[in-house]
């Protein structure tokens, strides 16, 4: 079994996050609608791997034309469940970008988000799902993504494989049963910008949650970029 098809086989289960995230909002408010005015004019938006479809159908809320993609076929149906108004924008997608034209739409995106969901891959099946992503933007469109770091909690539980770019994750807390679980971790904001440096830095930030002290410290790089005019 490839790390593609142990991966689908976690993310097949579903993953129970029926809200929109908090680092969201605040990108929709601090930086779309603050510095960017969007949207303005219905503007296209892409989620990669939006789950259940909470972060999709929030951008919807405010106005913008959005598609939501993810490898989960359990996660996408609830999706539809919960989301009507949007139901026909959730779409499932192949585990391997390499069996993907495109996400989405295939030109005109002013938006992409990518929430939790980008570093699940070889360097190479990264590089090409980034790459399909810038290609399908307008030019001047704003990049969003989330990255796992090596500060998380899975980085302890993780260790090297044959390839250098993929650690395997092997935890058991709370809510996640682990094994055979492969991630990217990326190290410090130095890192991330490289990552992404197909696209013209804006910022650099990040966010960790720990409500209590035996629990998961979920630490992440937020890299917000875009694509040249």
């Amino acid at each position: 079994m490839n790390y593609l098809e142990s991966n689908m086989n976690f993310w097949s289960h579903g993953y129970n996050a029926p809200n929109t995230e908090s680092y969201i909002f605040r990108f929709a408010g601090r930086i779309l609608s603050s510095k960017f005015n969007l949207p303005s004019k219905h503007e296209k938006l892409l989620e990669f791997g939006c789950g259940q479809g909470a972060n999709a159908n929030y951008l919807h809320t405010i106005g913008f034309d959005v598609k939501g993609v993810d490898i989960s076929e359990k996660d996408i149906a609830i999706g539809k469940i919960r989301f009507p108004h949007i139901n026909e924008k959730l779409f499932v997608c192949p585990p391997s970008p390499l069996d993907n034209p495109h996400y989405g739409w295939d030109s005109d995106i002013s938006v992409v988000v990518c929430a939790q969901s980008i570093y699940y891959f070889t360097q190479e099946h990264f590089n090409n799902v980034l790459q399909k992503i810038y290609d399908s933007m307008k030019p001047g469109g704003i990049f969003f993504a989330t990255m796992i770091s090596h500060n998380h909690t899975y980085f302890e539980h993780s260790e090297e494989t044959d390839d250098p770019w993929l650690r395997k994750v092997s935890f058991k807390g709370r809510r996640f049963d682990l094994e055979d679980y492969y991630v990217f971790f990326t190290k410090d904001k130095r890192e991330c910008e490289e990552k992404f440096s197909i696209f013209d830095k804006l910022y650099v930030g990040e966010y960790m949650m720990q409500l209590e002290e035996d629990e998961t410290n979920n630490h992440h790089w937020v890299y917000i970029g875009q694509k040249a005019q």
